[in-house]
């Protein structure tokens, strides 16, 4: 199906191709949700210039999990997001796709509705996740970026999204959390959860305080933006040119303004390396710098209010670890991954304290 399609539209997409060329596929990831093609067209030898992402419906062990509170309200199938994919690229596409000189795009290339599939054009660029662990402790110093260009790139990746929630329409889509009362209520859920799964005591009072913090700061209503839906460093290139190209985009909801850029930090925060090495992987200076600069070209010229922001970074720091405590581990790897990331609670606990501190407000 994939060979078809793509032998059948190469020569329009790539224009010189020529007519039903050799097409292969190549198996790059198989993750539980989707699964990721190479697809090179023409010689053997040739780069690929189309990527493939199959979408998986919900294992039964995810339905299965179904105690933990969620900051988003239902699953949705396989179809659905696809769709929502191929149109959140086809929107950034519009956006972006015509020389900007800080931003480029993935090229959406076609959606394969019955096959839940998406075609885009392959990007071969490291991820903004690939550039963090390449920055980590625990990476040779050998061709890191300089400081200068480092915070320059999460900079944009904090000015890309200020550019998104702008210029993205938001006509027809529902809200998610839009008042008050709807993050004091998940702040509870997230709280008890995770109170009765670790104890008070490694939960920490900061877990069992955001409710009352979110009502102390929060205004009655949000200002809401369109949701990219995963917006964080696995989910931008950094291109050649030094311009960042986002993917992966699920425009389902208008959620409060800052949730996307509050994902991003915490995505930031709670990379893998980091969480499994309990902190270690990167200096507290580092991560500081970083959030600094993606907060910085988000604001851009505008106010950002500060409160308001560090509560739904908690909030989603809570949501990230109820799901880390909450994941399946019934395999022998997934039951070390589980045990490694229950010893990392001591690092998540510190990072809820922080937050909390930075709001200035008292928990107890």
């Amino acid at each position: 199906m994939i060979r078809q399609r793509v032998a059948e539209c190469a020569d329009q997409w790539f224009p010189g191709t020529g007519a039903r060329p050799h097409v292969r596929l190549r198996r790059l990831v198989d993750r539980p949700r989707a699964v990721l093609y190479a697809v090179h067209v023409g010689h053997r030898t040739a780069r690929p210039q189309v990527l493939a992402k199959v979408r998986r419906g919900w294992s039964d062990a995810v339905r299965d999990v179904g105690a933990r509170p969620r900051l988003t309200p239902s699953l949705l199938p396989a179809s659905e997001q696809t769709a929502l994919e191929f149109t959140g690229l086809t929107a950034v596409q519009a956006m972006f796709g015509n020389g900007n000189p800080e931003f480029g795009a993935v090229r959406p290339l076609d959606h394969l509705a019955d096959h839940d599939t998406v075609l885009m054009e392959y990007v071969a660029a490291p991820t903004l996740r690939d550039v963090l662990v390449g920055a980590s402790r625990f990476s040779p110093r050998i061709g890191r970026r300089s400081r200068r260009g480092d915070e320059e790139t999460w900079r944009r990746a904090g000015a890309w999204l200020r550019v998104f929630q702008q210029q993205m329409p938001a006509a027809g889509l529902p809200v998610r959390q839009a008042t008050r009362d709807d993050v004091v209520d998940r702040f509870e859920a997230f709280g008890g959860f995770l109170t009765d799964r670790l104890g008070t005591r490694t939960a920490g009072e900061a877990v069992r305080s955001g409710a009352r913090l979110a009502a102390d700061v929060l205004p009655a209503r949000l200002p809401l933006a369109v949701g990219h839906g995963d917006y964080a460093p696995r989910n931008v290139f950094l291109l050649e040119d030094d311009r960042l190209a986002v993917f992966d985009p699920l425009t389902r909801w208008r959620v409060p303004r800052v949730e996307d850029l509050c994902r991003f930090l915490v995505a930031l925060r709670m990379q893998g390396l980091q969480l499994h090495t309990h902190g270690a992987a990167y200096s507290a200076e580092d991560l500081d710098r970083r959030e600094r600069a993606v907060i910085d070209g988000y604001r851009g010229d505008g106010a950002l209010p500060a409160e308001e922001m560090r509560c739904h970074q908690l909030l989603i720091t809570l949501d990230k670890w109820a799901a880390l405590v909450d994941s399946p581990s019934r395999s022998i790897p997934g039951k070390v991954r589980s045990a490694s990331l229950r010893a990392a609670s001591g690092y998540l606990r510190q990072e809820t304290e922080r937050l909390v501190r930075l709001v200035g407000f008292e928990p107890g």
